[in-house]
């Protein structure tokens, strides 16, 4: 009889941690999801264009100092080939026929690039598009807050600066330097240090003296 309570006792433990199980797993997400939810956003990124670094840390719609006295000499493309902010006279030189080249416009004063243009070089399925100009536009970093002060607890935003977005179903950032961010974190390099190796030029193959 004794045998018998003590394993009747046994399976009731084993029932009540089954149900304490049951209540963790429908409780919020553990940390250890999460992480894995961030891997999965991070993973379209996970091979960053080395001159993305440098990019998102230029301002761009200033004078050009090479042709200071021209009117209109906005710094409003990147060459990428370059890593250089241009304006519209240097383009005229045709020095940089042959270049890959970025258009960049304004949208609420901060810099955007068009979609169809930076997705030939980053996935940017994941990052929220805005409308400027009649075209669909990319920021380069996070835009000023909509509706700063009234955003709810549980609203859906951007995974890094907490921005609202219009479509959380589909996007997780509101700008390229905050899927970026994410990345880096993931993989533990700075920008920084994409900056150098875009820098750091490469040695040519050595080759040995044939035998003779």
């Amino acid at each position: 009889m004794a045998s018998s309570n003590s394993i009747f006792r046994k399976l009731k433990k084993e029932e009540a941690e089954e149900k304490q199980k049951g209540k963790m797993c429908s409780s919020k997400s553990s940390p250890s999801e999460i992480i894995e939810q961030v891997k999965l956003v991070a993973e379209p990124m996970k091979n960053i264009p080395p001159w993305l670094g440098s990019f998102l840390k230029r301002t761009f719609f200033g004078s050009c100092m090479v042709h200071a006295e021209l009117q209109k000499n906005d710094l409003n493309k990147y060459c990428i080939t370059c890593d250089l902010d241009l304006c519209r006279y240097c383009i005229s030189t045709n020095k940089h026929n042959d270049h890959e080249l970025l258009k960049i416009y304004r949208h609420v004063y901060k810099d955007v690039v068009p979609l169809e243009e930076m997705e030939n070089h980053v996935d940017c399925a994941k990052i929220q598009p805005y409308k400027c100009n009649k075209k669909w536009v990319i920021a380069l970093n996070p835009l000023p807050h909509c509706g700063s002060g009234s955003l709810i607890a549980g609203d859906p935003t951007c995974y890094t600066c907490k921005r609202r977005l219009n479509d959380p179903g589909q996007f997780r950032f509101c700008c390229i330097a905050c899927q970026v961010e994410v990345v880096c974190r993931k993989n533990e390099i700075s920008l920084g240090t994409i900056e150098m190796k875009h820098k750091r030029k490469r040695k040519g193959i050595p080759h040995r003296a044939p035998f003779k």
